[in-house]
């Protein structure tokens, strides 16, 4: 039995993906004949497989000896070792992340080149992250939470507003660089990863050959085309900003399950980005029914012109941070009158409108505004959050619907409807342990009735003559 390179559960050699995760473990063994699995490099690292190839490099899963960790290196493609522009870019991508001291951003632990045969090879040791990029993620899981899109965007934001802050602008901030590792109590926290294209301050270069420095040339166009702001394709000099549109695109196509544009050709979608306005996403995909913040929010940052966009990373946390008070835990619409907030007396906190005591300084919470003031604050609000676009309407907030005479009184609990999917999976868990025990993890954002359903599967189980314990 080997174990997976991602989640480290055991699988037999005849399985082609990780039962477990769905990890493409037979792909490695297909790469078994790799000539650098199994050899140590400087400083005692052993490489035990290969996890990824990229169009740098390959990544693979070691083992530090002298401390039993497991770590992963980037080692340069062979064939790039000899290019001058590409060792400088892997030379970049070391420097770059070494400098960044943040929680999400990947930690690099090692730089050098490789021994024997093969060549001074270089490479690179990086933290081994077992969760899975948001590209994988979002093709999994389907359309995300839009609290949890928040989320990974302001973590995401919180480690480019590092880079930033120290002069390095990544320049492929696309899905596939952010990965999503689970945490125990729940939730995403993220991994900024491959500054191989990062811009750095000349002065973050020492050690560079003189007169290159810079990964390419000025006028050279590179990153990924469908992530790629106007300037970037047009080959100007960059800044901050141009971050901040690839991950509005990001953004967009969290909301939308798309991209904003899609042609036949690369060449193609570099001039969409630099002559076409983005569509509206709440167009694009009525059935999200996307808050008009958030459609806002990610126009502003798909701004042609960098000055209309965000000024910084720190400008679109506090855009989004906004507009996460406007969402109704747990169900993601945006806050009614009744759910809005109030400022502790005594702390100045927001507290939900009715609590009556603060739960930050345990003050008492008296609100006296009227809903419609309520709605008004909701309103001024979403319009601070788009400093671009203040002429666009504030969202509504619909009356309740009044129920039509003659007809019966809502009754609790409500009808269980919905959950014949859950429901048809846990039924197979326990014809499952038929054979043997077997074990079942219900996932999901509180509120989304997890309780609910575990309790009408234990019914159903109890009636149809299991033991219920």
């Amino acid at each position: 039995m080997a174990a997976c390179p991602q989640c480290q559960a055991p699988y037999d050699s005849s399985n082609r993906f990780c039962p477990s995760c769905g990890f493409p473990v037979g792909e490695i063994a297909e790469r078994s004949d790799d000539p650098l699995v199994g050899k140590s490099l400087p400083g005692g690292y052993v490489l035990l497989e290969l996890i990824g190839v990229g169009g740098m490099g390959r990544v693979y899963r070691a083992e530090q000896k002298a401390l039993g960790r497991t770590v992963a290196v980037k080692v340069i493609h062979p064939h790039l070792a000899g290019e001058e522009g590409a060792a400088q870019r892997f030379i970049t991508e070391a420097r770059a992340a070494s400098r960044l001291n943040h929680p999400n951003v990947v930690g690099v632990i090692d730089f050098g080149r490789t021994t024997g045969p093969e060549g001074g090879l270089l490479y690179l040791v990086m933290e081994f992250l077992r969760g899975r990029d948001l590209a994988r993620v979002a093709y999994e899981e389907g359309p995300l939470a839009f609290p949890r899109v928040i989320d990974v965007l302001k973590q995401t934001l919180a480690a480019l507003d590092e880079a930033h802050h120290i002069g390095i602008i990544h320049r492929d901030v696309k899905p596939e660089n952010i990965v999503l590792e689970p945490m125990r109590g729940g939730g995403d926290f993220v991994k900024v990863v491959d500054f191989g294209l990062a811009k750095l301050r000349p002065d973050m270069l020492t050690g560079i050959t003189p007169g290159n420095t810079g990964i390419t040339s000025p006028g050279i166009v590179c990153g990924t085309p469908d992530y790629m702001s106007p300037e970037q394709g047009r080959g100007d000099p960059l800044d901050p900003r141009s971050d901040i549109y690839a991950l509005g695109v990001i953004m967009f196509q969290l909301l939308t399950g798309q991209l904003p544009f899609e042609a036949a050709s690369p060449t193609q979608v570099v001039l969409m980005h630099l002559q076409q306005p983005p569509p509206d996403p709440r167009r694009l995909a009525p059935e999200r029914k996307i808050p008009d913040v958030l459609a806002e929010i990610c126009l502003t940052a798909l701004e042609k012109d960098r000055n209309r966009r965000y000024a910084d990373a720190q400008a679109l946390t506090r855009a989004l941070e906004q507009a996460l008070t406007l969402f109704a835990l747990p169900s993601g619409t945006l806050r009614t009158a009744a759910t809005a907030t109030v400022a502790c007396p005594s702390c100045k906190a927001l507290v939900p409108a009715g609590q009556k005591f603060c739960g930050e300084c345990g003050a008492r919470v008296v609100s006296t505004s009227p809903p419609e003031v309520d709605r008004e604050r909701a309103a001024t609000a979403t319009r601070d959050l788009t400093p671009a676009r203040r002429a666009a309407p504030p969202p509504t907030f619909p009356a309740p619907a009044a129920r039509p005479s003659g007809t019966a009184p809502l009754t609790l609990p409500l009808p269980f409807l919905g959950r014949e999917d859950d429901l048809r999976w846990l039924d197979d868990r326990l014809r499952e342990a038929g054979s043997g025990p077997r074990g079942a993890r219900l996932v999901g954002e509180v509120g989304v009735g997890r309780t609910r359903l575990l309790g009408e599967f234990l019914s159903r189980a109890r009636i149809s003559g299991a033991a219920v314990i």
